[in-house]
């Protein structure tokens, strides 16, 4: 809710907050009104300790989150141990296993940049640019692999820190080695610093950026034009899921603002959550854990939702490539769209 990832916490406790509205609206969960408590850990792992020791001492009965993995591998044990319901909104594969989720996971978007780097980019000569932290230096190691397996191994991989500013070292020995692409895997304002510096020193390459990016702080940091330049793993926006209109309209009536990349997946946790607890016969934590974990083709408004019991991971993750157009907007990349079959709404073409 605060810091350098404030623009997405902010979008998701708005969509858990309409999910929370209309559920009390249509009378609650088995005659109890909903209350969203919230939670603020900063995007940093000590912080989110704390705060996970301070919802459990309050009985909070389930949790929405935590975003990054990188909080999720510290803090999620201690969700657990107190036996709270979870629905995780992390991506790293380290976090599996605690609770479930409704985003895609790290092995499920991987899979998805690798294919378009080398079938439809046809990249040969890969540069990977990586924050260290849980998820971006876990899909990094991970597209590292499936590109060697393809015979297409990146030909540096280079670490950065969230609390850089300044890549003109790292991005100069990538300069050095003549990439066709320059693959950043990093949360949106370092993503979007390292594909405008790149720009400025002239480092070749088409520029593709995994999902841990998306949203308005990248498309900010990258400034307009050098953003459009750039290919994006992610998710369709709240605009492109064909179930989500009625979200738009009443996000833009509550908020007075457009709708962000992630609240629609907050939103659908927590009716997961809702529905859970119905399937369990109430509030009895142990068996809405089990509901959350054998959940089987729920409608949400990012689409249908079965989960993974083994592993708590959504099955058929969305997972898309996705351009940026003139106005900042994520829209479905029209030539993987094709190359994939992946039908396009009427309003997303480039």
């Amino acid at each position: 809710m605060t810091g350098p990832q404030s623009a997405t916490g902010v979008d998701m406790y708005r969509g858990a907050q309409l999910a929370i509205d209309q559920i009390n609206a249509a009378g609650g969960v088995d005659g109890v009104k909903l209350l969203l408590v919230r939670a603020d850990d900063a995007a940093l792992p000590g912080t989110g300790v704390t705060v996970a020791k301070h919802m459990v001492q309050q009985g909070v009965f389930g949790v929405v989150g935590p975003f990054n993995s990188g909080v999720g591998v510290e803090n999620l044990s201690i969700y657990r141990s107190a036996g709270t319901a979870i629905v995780r909104l992390t991506s790293a594969h380290q976090t599996q296993g605690f609770g479930v989720t409704t985003q895609p996971m790290d092995v499920q978007v991987a899979p998805v940049e690798a294919k378009e780097l080398t079938d439809q980019l046809h990249a040969t000569r890969v540069a990977i640019i990586y924050d260290t932290s849980a998820y971006t230096a876990s899909i990094a190691t991970q597209l590292e692999g499936l590109l060697t397996v393809a015979g297409h191994a990146p030909i540096t991989v280079v670490p950065v820190h969230e609390s850089q500013t300044n890549f003109n070292t790292v991005l100069a020995t990538v300069k050095e080695a003549h990439p066709d692409v320059l693959y950043i895997a990093a949360y949106g304002t370092v993503a979007g610093q390292i594909a405008e510096q790149a720009a400025q020193l002239g480092v070749g390459g088409r520029c593709f950026v995994d999902l841990a990016a998306q949203g308005p702080d990248f498309v900010a940091a990258a400034t307009g034009p050098v953003a459009q330049t750039c290919l994006n793993s992610g998710v369709p926006s709240a605009q492109q899921f064909t179930g989500a209109t009625a979200y738009v309209s009443q996000y833009q009536a509550d908020f007075h603002a457009a709708p962000g990349t992630w609240g629609t997946f907050t939103y659908d946790s927590v009716e997961l959550l809702a529905k859970a607890v119905m399937a369990a016969g109430g509030w009895k934590q142990t068996a809405t854990r089990a509901a959350l974990s054998h959940t089987v083709d729920m409608t949400g408004i990012t689409g249908k939702i079965t989960i993974d019991p083994g592993t708590g991971n959504r099955v058929d993750a969305p997972v898309v490539v996705l351009g940026i157009d003139p106005a900042g907007n994520y829209v479905i990349d029209p030539t993987w769209a094709q190359a994939t079959g992946f039908p396009l709404p009427p309003s997303s073409g480039r």
